[in-house]
């Protein structure tokens, strides 16, 4: 499936997005295991997103890929910290849906895979390539290792830099022209943080 099209759907189908032209090149297929992912899915009860010992499954590419097909008015978005990413989520059911940084002037969006329900979804947006922040996986049986911070830094950076000269830096349907968030996130409270940090 290159350069094919796939859907994104919450749980209760309310939200629906697009991502176009998905194929080798167009993203970079991740497992993160941060305590910041994990505290996000657990202050949104979607724990059934990650998969074992806390990893986040996340394909990012670039935000002119995306496009909201209904229900935008289900969208939502949180922040850990002041300061923390962007994490937007189906109002609807608190389907994690998106990562983004606080302002849409870079092209850069982490897509929650389990969100994906075209067929051949995983074909299209290959294998992980990059495990990242293991240090605070939750306990478990095996060794989880960092591996591909590099190589996934380098396409991020090198479709960061196409979208520049393209022109299409700015297409992104979760910020408006002037790169303002289209929903106002909600920044948890300290109380909130911890006790979405606890497992």
């Amino acid at each position: 499936m290159q350069g094919g099209d796939l859907d994104i759907t919450c749980s209760c189908g309310l939200f629906r997005a697009r991502l176009t032209g998905v194929g080798p090149g167009s993203g970079s297929h991740l497992m993160c295991y941060c305590k910041d992912c994990q505290a996000a899915a657990r202050h949104l009860g979607a724990d059934d997103t990650l998969k074992p010992r806390g990893g986040s499954d996340i394909y990012h590419t670039t935000p002119s890929r995306l496009s909201i097909e209904d229900g935008a008015e289900h969208l939502s978005c949180l922040r850990l910290s002041p300061k923390g990413l962007m994490r937007w989520y189906a109002g609807c059911c608190n389907t994690p849906l998106f990562n983004t940084l606080p302002r849409g002037r870079l092209a850069f969006v982490g897509v929650s895979t389990p969100t994906l329900r075209a067929d051949g979804a995983a074909e299209a947006i290959g294998p992980v390539i990059a495990v990242v922040n293991t240090s605070g996986a939750q306990p478990g049986p095996g060794t989880l290792r960092d591996r591909g911070f590099l190589k996934a830094g380098w396409q991020i950076m090198r479709r960061l830099v196409l979208e520049k000269l393209r022109g299409t830096a700015r297409d992104n349907p979760l910020f408006d022209e002037r790169g303002v968030p289209i929903v106002s996130p909600r920044v948890l409270t300290l109380d909130e943080r911890r006790a979405a940090t606890r497992f």
